[in-house]
């Protein structure tokens, strides 16, 4: 009988926890298939979160919890549970109930109907989606941007509601960055991915924690972690500009030479010094950012090392 690992990172909820874990132990039944849950607490100084865990894990056989050292981020909450994860397949979804527990034999099935893939994404019809409009339209520019610069498959969308094989999912807790993706390293590793639509729920409790903030950081450390497009389209663009300023020190000595000058060029001068000192900036800006993801690199940290022991 194969056993689905569910990872399930935290971030300050109760109630829904709960829901979840009973909603998971009622589908396994007459099934042939069973489940392990692993919560992963980002939260641990959230002391409700805690308890709830703990009660959780003694209540039901096939709970299991982590708590991270301190609060490190979905991302790393979720490579966490994965490299702890058992099971012959690996789930990822949210703690907020969005994602619908009934919708997992639906993934199950769609993985087992396509014996080549690797993974796959379930995500709702863009029109069904439960969250705020400006995170809908986010997401929106996100994907169209991941496609021109991650090299993402054309109609591919990411979702943190996935199932994947233990080999990928080795090779992905065994490859991430010091500010890690997981759809992102999913695209980055296989190409053998699809999506399924599944339903959306409206989050039942509590606020989400996800603000524009958070999705812009998100966004920019993809970008800048997953693509060399940004520093090429840099040097690009520093070629173009050293051959117009060619061209136009050519023109400049060519008027003098024919036809003469009466201005004294100070303007010209002036725009010219500022123009390419602040092209020279920013490229220095640029790749400070790039400067500063290596050192990141050098910095991370296990992923056994994050978690703390349970006593």
């Amino acid at each position: 009988m194969p056993l689905y690992s569910i990872v399930i990172p935290v971030y300050k909820s109760t109630q829904s926890l709960e829901t979840i874990a009973a909603q998971v132990n009622e589908l396994q039944i007459g099934k042939d298939y069973k489940f392990e849950i692993i919560f992963v607490n980002d939260s641990p100084f959230f002391i409700d979160t805690g308890t709830t865990l703990e009660h959780l894990e003694r209540k039901y056989q096939n709970v299991r919890v982590f708590t991270l050292r301190r609060n490190l981020g979905q991302q790393f909450a979720v490579l966490c549970g994965m490299k702890q994860a058992k099971g012959n397949y690996i789930m990822t979804m949210d703690d907020d109930l969005q994602h619908p527990v009934k919708e997992i034999p639906k993934l199950i099935k769609a993985f087992h109907d396509n014996p080549d893939l690797e993974a796959i994404f379930a995500v709702p019809n863009f029109k069904d989606r439960r969250h705020d409009l400006w995170r809908n339209i986010g997401s929106y520019v996100i994907n169209k941007v991941d496609t021109i610069f991650l090299n993402k498959p054309k109609g591919l969308y990411k979702s943190s509601f996935r199932i994947m094989t233990v080999s990928l999912t080795q090779a992905i807790v065994n490859n991430y960055n010091a500010m890690p993706a997981v759809s992102s390293l999913i695209i980055y590793t296989t190409d053998k991915i699809k999506n399924i639509e599944i339903e959306h729920n409206s989050r039942q409790f509590g606020k989400s924690n996800f603000t524009l903030r958070k999705l812009i950081n998100h966004s920019l450390n993809n970008l800048l972690h997953y693509s060399s497009a940004p520093l090429k389209a840099m040097g690009l663009a520093g070629v173009l500009v050293f051959i117009g300023s060619v061209l136009f020190i050519i023109y400049i000595i060519l008027k003098k030479i024919f036809i003469g000058t009466d201005f004294p060029g100070y303007a010209s001068t002036v725009s010219l010094i500022s123009f390419f000192g602040g092209l020279n900036l920013f490229g220095i800006g640029l790749l400070g950012e790039y400067l500063i993801r290596v050192l990141r690199e050098q910095q991370k940290p296990k992923l056994d090392d994050l978690i703390k022991e349970n006593f």
